[in-house]
């Protein structure tokens, strides 16, 4: 907890502290991401089963999948299996995502592989 003096700091920090549910237990090469609960807006934790990620709120229970959508095809990417690493991919072009990314992060991603493919000349 931060060191501070300041009691309505200190207390604003052990009320945060003691309503903001643990961590669940994951892998350590899944990491831990979090996002805003849809339904109370508190903490919720990407969990994985074996239909693909969801998130989980801490605080209320909420359940509901964890979904990318390709900006290109407009069509939902495949999420990343159980164990393997945050790559999402289009079932209908080459784009590939990571959970949170933007369209633009996508598209951004997708103009540098293109880059990278192109053969310079010598």
């Amino acid at each position: 907890m931060a060191n501070t003096n300041d009691d309505r700091l200190r207390a604003q920090l052990i009320e945060y502290a003691d309503t903001t549910p643990e961590p669940p237990v994951i892998s350590p090469r899944a990491g831990i991401v979090t996002s805003g609960c849809s339904r109370c807006q508190r903490t919720a934790w990407r969990q994985h089963d074996c239909e693909g990620p969801l998130w989980v709120c801490g605080t209320c229970g909420h359940v509901e999948p964890v979904t990318v959508e390709c900006p290109h095809c407009a069509v939902p990417m495949t999420p990343p299996a159980l164990g393997t690493p945050d790559l999402w991919e289009c079932p209908t072009c080459p784009r590939v995502a990571a959970t949170g990314d933007r369209p633009q992060d996508i598209e951004d991603r997708e103009r540098k592989r293109l880059g990278a493919a192109r053969v310079r000349p010598a």
